[in-house]
């Protein structure tokens, strides 16, 4: 039986350009950057180009980049930063931005889009940082993250301080959307390297010239760090092809899913979405039993975010008004074809029809 795999936001597979250079760095090159001998000397410099190449893709500065555990690490090095005193965050963060901290939060429409106007009254002199996503990890909706900034900065040229700063969670926005600080207008980016087919337990901090001192001891992550500067470059260079082969499966899978019951709702925004990510309520369905058929099948999705706790509900759709028990995350990959598509939707077909 062929394994399908749509669970690409939980985890991708590493490439196999990544894995070279883990294995090159695991092996030939291992020696400690933060010593003085020779070897020691070059891997210094590696990690210096691994920082100048990925701050070519986002337009940034080599000294802005700060490589970390993953994204759970880098958000949590700017929502518990000794500055903060008011945070204000969207009300469907990633459970890494919502469980560490107090906050204000945003509420969402029926798409999961922000309140801008609950936004920009909820600033005031005593706020320093606000946090949105810019692609929700189980709906796959962008938030108008320019429109933020905008807010953000007319707060702060009202109150003449240097604050409040804006942060955003990219994690799951890279493998899609251009990552260009300046016009995403923000201070703080976050990224993980296994959701851009990098290796696992590595990510990145993008943390703009004067706004807060970065300071993470360790031993640096050699391998990760260049399995990641690669994976963040190869995913730049195919993006918008492989955005667009994305986009077309994500709509021929939902069109075809409404000609088997047209009741199925998508969960998330229709005109404001990551291609990666489809979100549905199914109808008469308990959607663990209905993932576990699938998986009987071949077929491996997921009901909700994987770093949710296996009782808890989907606060993400209890936001949006939809219903956990019967919602399904499908996520799709680079290695997701049309002839895996219409072999889902055979089993589905079968399984709805029971």
């Amino acid at each position: 039986m062929k394994k399908i795999y749509l669970d690409y936001a939980s985890l991708t597979p590493i490439d196999k350009g990544v894995m070279k250079q883990i294995n090159k760095y695991s092996t030939a090159e291992y020696s400690n950057p933060q010593s003085f001998y020779s070897s020691a000397v070059s891997s210094k410099r590696a990690i210096d180009d691994a920082k100048e190449r990925i701050a070519n893709v986002l337009h940034a500065h080599s000294d802005e980049i700060f490589f970390t555990s993953g994204g759970t690490e880098s958000n949590n090095l700017v929502l518990q930063n000794k500055i903060n005193r008011h945070i204000i965050i969207s009300s469907i963060e990633h459970s890494s931005v919502m469980n560490p901290i107090e906050a204000t939060h945003i509420p969402v429409d029926n798409n999961g889009m922000i309140d801008l106007e609950f936004l920009k009254k909820s600033i005031t002199t005593e706020t320093t940082l606000v946090s949105v996503m810019l692609v929700n990890n189980e709906i796959g909706t962008i938030e108008p993250l320019a429109e933020i900034a905008k807010i953000v900065r007319d707060a702060r040229k009202n109150f003449g301080g240097q604050f409040p700063l804006l942060h955003t969670d990219a994690c799951q926005a890279i493998v899609h959307l251009p990552i260009y600080v300046e016009k995403l207008g923000v201070d703080f980016i976050s990224l993980d390297g296994h959701k851009i087919y990098g290796p696992r337990g590595v990510g990145m901090l993008y943390a703009r010239r004067g706004t807060i001192d970065i300071n993470r001891p360790g031993t640096a992550n050699l391998p990760g760090i260049m399995g990641l500067a690669y994976a963040i470059e190869f995913n730049e260079k195919i993006r918008e092809k492989e955005t667009a082969r994305i986009s077309e499966l994500k709509e021929y899978f939902i069109n075809e899913l409404l000609k088997i019951d047209q009741r199925i709702r998508v969960n998330g925004d229709l005109d404001h979405f990551s291609p990666h990510i489809l979100n549905v309520s199914i109808p008469d369905i308990d959607s663990e039993f209905f993932v576990l058929q699938l998986d009987a099948r071949g077929i491996e999705c997921s009901t909700k975010s994987a770093c949710l706790k296996d009782e808890d509900e989907s606060y993400v759709l209890r936001e949006i008004g939809a219903n956990s028990k019967n919602s399904i995350r499908f996520s799709f990959g680079r290695n997701t074809t049309k002839g895996d598509l219409k072999s889902v939707l055979k089993v589905i077909t079968q399984i709805l029809q029971k």
